[in-house]
């Protein structure tokens, strides 16, 4: 789902800033979507200039007025239409999968180390899901299934480097021997 779409479906939930729909995206998404403020503030552009939504200013003190934003009725019947026709596939964008998909080719010193920041990573990115979690009053049900999801999903992942990591690191020390052989 692209971006628009996912800006429609925070305002769903009520009206928000630029700020607070990018905050969003940090925690109760950080798992499965990644939206930057270079993507946010154009889509939300985007989609005030096509009328499905938008926004007044707050006056700040001392500081720019700050957009905030609402869906509007043609908003909410696109992002329900777009919620009727999407299919339930995963996509994965892993830069530790590439590494992984190509590990025969890096020094055993090197994967090793990826191996264990990618451990960390993973570690983090459950502690982080797990805090949303316990401070989530304000989830409803699919949020917190998909934070409930990604913690799931996170840990198993990292049982299974934890499983791993010693054969593969093994195996491909004898594939690197063998090409040098």
């Amino acid at each position: 789902m692209d971006v628009n779409n996912l800006c429609l479906g925070v305002l769903c939930l009520g009206e928000a800033s630029g700020y607070e729909i990018k905050k969003m995206f940090e925690s109760a998404f950080s798992h499965f979507q990644a939206a930057s403020f270079g993507s946010i503030y154009p889509a939300l552009a985007k989609l005030t200039e096509a009328g499905l939504v938008s926004f007044r200013e707050e006056p700040q003190e001392k500081r720019p007025n700050k957009k905030v934003f609402q869906i509007t009725e043609p908003g909410r019947r696109q992002i329900m239409q777009k919620l009727a026709s999407t299919e339930p596939a995963d996509q994965y964008r892993s830069d530790f999968l590439v590494l992984m998909m190509f590990a025969h080719l890096l020094a055993p010193e090197r994967l090793a180390e990826v191996f264990a920041q990618q451990a960390e990573n993973l570690k983090t990115e459950i502690a982080t899901l797990e805090k949303i979690l316990q401070e989530g009053c304000h989830l409803t049900a699919g949020m917190r299934f998909t934070i409930e999801y990604g913690i799931a999903a996170n840990q198993a992942i990292y049982r299974l480097m934890q499983t791993r990591k010693q054969t593969l690191l093994s195996e491909i020390k004898q594939e690197q021997d063998h090409r040098e052989n």
